[in-house]
């Protein structure tokens, strides 16, 4: 017999565990002590350590204890080698899914800063970067097949394969062709997602760099339309000439506030420069 022996709650305070979880790992046959004394009292060894931490470790991995319990009765190199890959492989979704959620966090709190720091209703020109935008296109809301179920569907769709690229997109926004302007049309023809540059796999279209004919608008996502149609006409009064598409995106959106007429969205229209 070892000489170092411990007693069941000298051992759940070895492993940082209530001496509880050690009972009922007892009880369901997960890791039983090394000895029973014949007084009755449960003994552990300092070598069953390093089985508890595995134990504590798939455990913190979502691992139900039934699976662990299964593994540990049956534990050999190969089967270790197996339970490993599949763990790391969780581990590294769980890495991507957290990334995922940390730029999404950033992308709004960034944008709600830019929001705090802007006069809505002001125009105003801006140099922009280079945009990458998966996109799809917007359907003809007065049209007789429209059908709102496909519509939102195929938003949604963009949004999760926008976001498992790296978007960090909380919602999508809008593009108006310069087509569709120089015709007095002022509905979106795309919804985008910004996406990584070289992204492959959807439609894309790529907001050039150079300078933009700005307007932060504050009101609805329906007086958005007649904002557009302003910031056009706004273009040119200044003598500015159009060089390419208009897009919308979210500053200010249901995410903070629920009044409609607080949303504050970023009209961008290409120009070439003054």
């Amino acid at each position: 017999m070892e000489k170092h022996r411990f007693k069941t709650a000298e051992f759940a305070a070895l492993c940082g565990v209530k001496k509880d979880t050690l009972l009922h790992y007892d009880h369901i046959g997960l890791l039983k002590p090394q000895w029973v004394g014949e007084n009755g009292y449960r003994y552990y060894s300092a070598r069953q350590l390093p089985v508890y931490d595995l134990i504590a470790a798939l455990r913190r991995l979502g691992t139900p204890l039934g699976e662990i319990r299964d593994y540990l009765a049956k534990r050999s190199p190969q089967a270790l080698l197996e339970l490993l890959g599949e763990k790391e492989e969780a581990l590294a979704q769980e890495r991507r899914r957290l990334d995922q959620m940390e730029a999404l966090l950033h992308n709004v709190r960034s944008k709600a800063q830019q929001a705090a720091q802007v006069c809505p209703g002001q125009f105003r020109l801006e140099e922009c970067p280079e945009v990458w935008c998966a996109v799809v296109e917007a359907p003809d809301f007065a049209g007789a097949g429209f059908q709102e179920a496909v519509y939102l569907l195929h938003v949604r769709q963009l949004l999760t394969w926008a976001r498992a690229q790296g978007s960090p997109s909380q919602a999508p926004g809008d593009i108006i062709c310069r087509e569709s302007l120089e015709q007095g049309r002022f509905f979106e023809d795309h919804y985008y997602c910004v996406v990584p540059p070289g992204t492959t796999g959807w439609e894309v279209r790529i907001r050039p760099a150079g300078t933009y004919a700005v307007l932060y608008h504050q009101g609805s996502y329906v007086s958005e339309y007649d904002a557009c149609r302003r910031l056009w006409e706004w273009v040119h009064e200044q003598g500015y000439e159009v060089d390419g598409d208009l897009y919308e995106e979210d500053l200010i959106n249901n995410f903070a506030t629920e009044d409609t007429q607080s949303y504050l969205l970023k009209l961008s229209l290409k120009i070439k420069g003054p």
